[in-house]
């Protein structure tokens, strides 16, 4: 029978105080290091831009005795493969690359080489495509340079559709599309590069500046990432003394700014992807112009992944660098430095917390009911004794905290053998 009695006497008994959580008590994240390919392994670099929702990312490596960067996708079953697509910038749930030029269909090798706009010259370079196969970047709009991107034309594909651009005055390309075909873009140029959002059924698009709080720092509101709520992550320069201004947009919230570090850090705080839960992965600075990766939670705030213990298995003097995907499952994706200078690519594989199996044995049951306890009077104690949980395994409620408002709601995961 389950002890419920007991609970129930914690919650008459413990005081009101709320124990938070702390990110830092125990390792979120497992670090995969995703190397070159050279023979020598302090020779080359990788750059890992994206990850999906099944663990596949995509990327460039060098190679020895290949001239460039080819590109790479990589899963943690199969490591580093090459490809034929060039910089491969993203690469859907469906095994779709896109990159420089053509589409990997990695399901059915298939090689797509999307045709010219008329008036474009050069191959088609994408930046995102979503799970409907629809991929999105930019096209060069003369035989030239073009070394501001100013002659640029955005650049729409599939397979069904072909070829198309869009109406919106002074677009110059699109970098990312969400499951609902909205995507975002970029205005003027490559350095005045203002951020738009437009959903590419109706056409219907809102340009950044006009939503923008205008009292609030100068120069282009940049648009990095969007999820499939339609939320949008960006930035924006600040005045001194703030460097940067980190935030989200949507139509139902406006603009939301993301908390700065606080001390040892500067006011500076970049964004770069934000995937469905709402958790935004981008790069601070420190005091001494050290560029850190952080992930930030409604729950747990703005987090420095390069200090304390969040990540197992980090070696010794590798610093995180940039941080350029988060997916569905809070894996995050980028590239750093070795302790020897090295550029490497990594994956942080995000630790999974299963509320209620307070004892991490798999299941949902009646010897939780101790773990649980401790974890709610005591989470010193609680992670000292279960080093490999996660404390907020007894945050039953989801509310970011573990107190006496779990207690219900675990009683009912114990009855039915786990949390629903």
């Amino acid at each position: 029978m389950i002890q419920t009695a007991q609970l129930r006497t914690i919650a008459t008994c413990l005081s009101v105080t709320v124990f938070v959580a702390s990110a830092l008590s125990q390792p979120r994240y497992d670090f995969i290091l995703v190397d070159s390919l050279n023979a020598n392994p302090l020779a080359g670099e990788a750059y890992v831009w994206d990850i999906n929702d099944v663990g596949m990312a995509c990327g460039v490596a060098t190679v020895d005795n290949v001239p460039g960067y080819p590109g790479i996708v990589w899963t943690e079953a199969d490591g580093r493969v090459r490809i034929s697509v060039a910089t491969p910038r993203c690469v859907n749930n469906l095994g779709l690359v896109v990159g420089i030029g053509d589409i990997l269909d990695l399901a059915s090798n298939t090689i797509y080489t999307p045709p010219n706009l008329p008036g474009t010259y050069y191959a088609p370079s994408f930046g995102g495509v979503n799970d409907a196969g629809v991929a999105v970047g930019t096209i060069s709009g003369c035989s030239c340079s073009d070394s501001g991107g100013v002659l640029q034309v955005p650049y729409i594909w599939d397979a069904v559709n072909g070829a198309r651009t869009i109406s919106v005055p002074n677009a110059r390309g699109l970098s990312r599309i969400n499951e609902a075909g909205i995507a975002i873009g970029w205005l003027n140029g490559w350095v005045m590069n203002d951020g738009f959002i437009i959903d590419i059924n109706t056409g219907v698009y809102t340009i950044l500046a006009d939503v923008f709080p205008t009292s609030i720092g100068s120069g282009p509101i940049h648009a990095a990432d969007i999820n499939d709520s339609g939320v949008v992550a960006g930035s924006r320069a600040g005045i001194y003394p703030v460097y940067r201004h980190g935030f989200t947009y949507s139509p139902e919230t406006g603009v939301q700014f993301l908390p700065f570090p606080g001390t040892g850090y500067q006011q500076y705080v970049r964004p770069t992807a934000i995937n469905n839960a709402g958790q935004v992965v981008g790069v601070i600075s420190t005091t001494t112009a050290s560029q850190h990766v952080f992930v930030y939670s409604d729950a747990d705030g703005l987090l420095d992944l390069n200090v304390g213990t969040m990540i197992d298995g980090l070696p010794a003097g590798y610093r995180l660098y940039a941080a350029t995907e988060i997916n569905n499952a809070g894996w995050i994706a980028g590239y750093g430095h070795t302790a020897q200078g090295k550029i490497t690519g990594f994956v942080l594989k995000a630790r999974g917390i299963v509320r209620g199996d307070s004892n991490c044995d798999g299941v949902v049951n009646n010897f939780d009911i101790d773990p649980f306890v401790l974890a709610l009077t005591s989470p010193d104690d609680y992670t000292a004794s279960f080093p490999n949980c996660d404390l907020l395994n007894a945050d039953i409620n989801l509310d970011g905290a573990v107190n006496n408002f779990d207690i219900d709601p675990f009683v009912a995961c114990l009855a039915n053998s786990g949390c629903q």
